[in-house]
């Protein structure tokens, strides 16, 4: 049987970002993936115009609808305010009582690339107040990382060894480990991270290196990684292991153009 990954995530209309981009990287990894939308978007792919938030309460009931006895795995992307960070974290709560091993990746979609806001301040605040009931796995760029951590962005492009800071800086806030997507530093080889708290209270630190491809970019990325990383996970891999994975399926989409 499949693992079963239940994704949390906005509507991209392109089909480049959000659950399309999300399905297609849960199949990659050898997964079934079921999808249930947090926000719908008027964007093309270049610009955001307005992102329309599903009702709580609305969200709620179709992700329990959703959550099937063969689900391992939860994925979250566009979370857009407050409310939606609380039904998600009350969920997750829920579910977790009845099945401790299940696990959380939360894709921090913070911005569209071209700045507009997607998840509003006050819903930032509560994600990292509430990191310690979610337990998740964060998969943040470094630009997202800055913002989480309040470190200077130009200092993170910088320094991989500051990552791993601030990404310990996550780890005391509740997270259960951050896998840091190096793609928008500047060393190269691309750094990602892996910073994970064992059982023991010690911190685990793996450093996966790959191709610095000049001038690829693609929309989505970040969705495709969080995915293929939860698809990994829910299947039964080790964590880094799994980032492993998903770094080297963004690195085939990213050579081959998206």
């Amino acid at each position: 049987m499949h693992a079963r990954v239940l994704v949390l995530a906005g509507h991209d209309p392109t089909g480049g970002a959000g659950v399309g981009a999300d399905r297609e990287a849960v199949v990659a990894a050898g997964g079934v993936a079921t999808c249930v939308v947090t926000n719908r978007t008027d964007q093309d792919g270049r610009s955001v115009r307005a992102v329309l938030p599903v009702a709580s309460a609305s969200l709620t009931s179709e992700a329990r609808r959703a959550f099937t006895a063969d689900v391992r795995a939860i994925k979250t992307g566009l979370l857009s305010n407050a409310e939606q960070v609380d039904a998600v974290c009350d969920l997750v709560l829920g579910w977790r009582a009845e099945r401790p091993d299940l696990w959380v990746v939360v894709d921090p979609v913070l911005a569209a690339s071209g700045g507009e806001v997607f998840l509003d301040g006050a819903g930032r605040e509560r994600l990292l107040a509430r990191l310690r009931d979610l337990g998740a796995v964060l998969t943040p760029n470094v630009l997202e990382l800055a913002a989480l951590t309040g470190t200077a962005a130009r200092v993170l492009e910088a320094d991989p060894a500051r990552r791993v800071e601030a990404a310990r800086g996550l780890l005391e806030r509740g997270a259960r480990a951050v896998c840091a997507k190096g793609g928008h530093g500047t060393e190269d080889p691309v750094v990602d991270l892996v910073v994970e708290r064992a059982t023991d209270g010690s911190v685990g630190i793996a450093r996966l290196a790959r191709p610095r491809l000049a001038g690829r970019g693609m929309h989505g990325s970040g969705c495709r990684y969080a995915s293929h990383l939860a698809a990994g996970l829910a299947a039964g891999r080790p964590l880094t292991r799994a980032a492993e994975a998903a770094g080297e399926f963004l690195q085939r989409l990213l050579a081959a153009g998206g």
